[in-house]
């Protein structure tokens, strides 16, 4: 896929409804470290920053820096949390490439991890998990086996089951499964998607 150009196609776009439930679910935990895996066009991590948020943006798309900071704005880009951090750092780095991430409060992933290898993905999703503060909060969308795409390489899919053991332990907020036809930067679909939101124990 393209990604420039998706991310061009996605202008004026609005927030995602996942992102805003885990929002939701963060409702009496004050402004943190957040995660924006897979930022794509930064809308999302432009948001959290202006809630008081600190944000590390990551996505494997080479202007992935340049494109989030247009986004946000430099004026926001500067601004700082009351321990003098910045308000937002930007990994360009592809998931296969993480081997660790840093504990979060609230760690956001919209649309992004079924993109992730099969054989790294579950490597991935342990960072995750052991990135999450106690009382920390993960929202994200995955694929399930009745996707279109299921089947392209360098994706992954998963059944409900598969899910359902993958949140174990955490507290499960939000679980919507969408199994219906829509379309895509690629045209119609048939879309398979879990929507999640999930809160870690503590």
């Amino acid at each position: 896929m393209d990604w420039s150009r998706f991310y061009e196609w996605q202008v004026g776009r609005e927030l995602r409804a996942t992102f805003l439930a885990g929002l939701e679910a963060l409702h009496d935990r004050p402004p943190g470290f957040a995660i924006d895996l897979g930022c794509g066009d930064g809308l999302e991590t432009r948001e959290l920053i202006r809630l008081g948020w600190r944000v590390l943006a990551i996505d494997s798309d080479p202007g992935v820096d340049e494109r989030v900071r247009a986004v946000v704005g430099a004026d926001t880009v500067a601004a700082a949390g009351a321990d003098g951090a910045p308000a937002l750092e930007v990994w360009q780095r592809d998931f296969a490439d993480i081997r660790e991430l840093p504990d979060a409060d609230f760690v956001y992933a919209g649309f992004s991890l079924p993109f992730c290898e099969p054989s790294r993905f579950p490597y991935l999703w342990a960072d995750i998990r052991e990135s999450l503060r106690p009382g920390a909060v993960f929202a994200g969308e995955l694929f399930g086996p009745d996707d279109a795409w299921f089947g392209r390489t360098g994706m992954n899919f998963h059944s409900v089951s598969g899910v359902e053991a993958m949140l174990d332990g955490l507290e499960v907020v939000q679980l919507i499964e969408d199994n219906q036809d829509g379309r895509s930067f690629e045209g119609p679909k048939h879309w398979h998607v879990f929507h999640i939101v999930a809160r870690a124990e503590g």
